[in-house]
Order: structure tokens, then sequence, then C-alpha cells
């Protein structure tokens, strides 16, 4: 009896056949998998189909190209172009479609201004409750805000 492959920081995918934790390599390559079995209308894939005679060269040959795919791309922007509509409107069933590097990188621009646009927020360390300012003038209440706060005692010492 095997044992099941624990989720770790590489294998954090599930297989679509197994139910099985497996790298992004793997995952990719078994949806390469099913969809050329779709366009030959072969229906489902069996059961650990990459053991099988007729799988098994291209499943391991997808791996290979996904890993090409992984080294130059992020991971994230890989199943996610896989994912895509773009993929689908292609009709690309192997990564070695002149058009995947294509997808895979537009997702991977996507992926990096996600991650440049988000927001710096600054807080603050003793906030307890907003301040509102109606006026540029100091005032009296300001001050005395400030000495509660002990933001004048800190700045004697």
């Amino acid at each position: 009896m095997e044992k099941k492959r624990k989720r770790t920081d590489k294998s954090k995918y599930k297989h679509k056949s197994t139910g099985e934790y497996c790298t992004c390599a793997a995952y990719v390559s078994e949806i390469m998998c099913q969809r050329k079995a779709q366009f030959k209308n072969e229906g489902s894939l069996p059961f650990k189909f990459w053991n099988n005679k007729a799988w098994k060269p291209f499943f391991l040959h997808q791996m290979t190209l996904a890993n090409r795919l992984i080294k130059k791309y992020s991971e994230i922007a890989l199943v996610r172009a896989v994912q895509s509509k773009d993929w689908d409107k292609a009709n690309i069933f192997s990564l070695k479609h002149p058009k995947a590097t294509g997808i895979v990188n537009k997702y991977q621009l996507l992926l990096n201004e996600e991650s440049n646009s988000k927001q710096k927020i600054n807080t603050f360390e003793d906030a307890t409750q907003r301040k509102k300012r109606y006026s540029k003038k100091k005032n009296n209440l300001k001050s005395l805000r400030k000495f509660e706060n002990g933001k004048e005692e800190k700045n004697d010492q």
C-alpha cells in the first residue's frame, strides 16, 4: 500500500486523476494531457495514466517543457495561463506550441503589475481614534491631545 504524498512547498497542487499532491510541472502536464484526450475524443484519463504506454512519453515531455517554463516564469503565471480562456482560444494542446510562451509571458506581466500595484498603508503606533482636522491652524485642543498621548514627554527625554 502506497503512502499519499504530503503537501510541501514544492508539491502544493493536486492531481485531478488521483487527488494526491504533485509539483507544478506535473499538474500542468496533466492538464495538457486532459486537453489532448478531449481533443482526440478519448474520454477521461484513467487512474495514474502517466504509467500507461500511450500517455507516458507525452506526459514526461510536457513535464520537461513545464519545468523549462517554470525556470523562466513563475509557477503562478504558468498555471493561470494554462487555465485561461486565452489558452483555450489558441487551441494549445502542448507546451511546445509557439503561442504558449507568449501567453505565459502575458500572465507573468499581469502578475508583476499586481504585485507592484499593492498600496503601502502608513499606520500609527498608538492610534486610538481618528483625528478630524478642519483647519490648518494649531489650536489649544491639538496641543492638549499631544500632552495626553505623551508625545511631548518623549521628545523632552
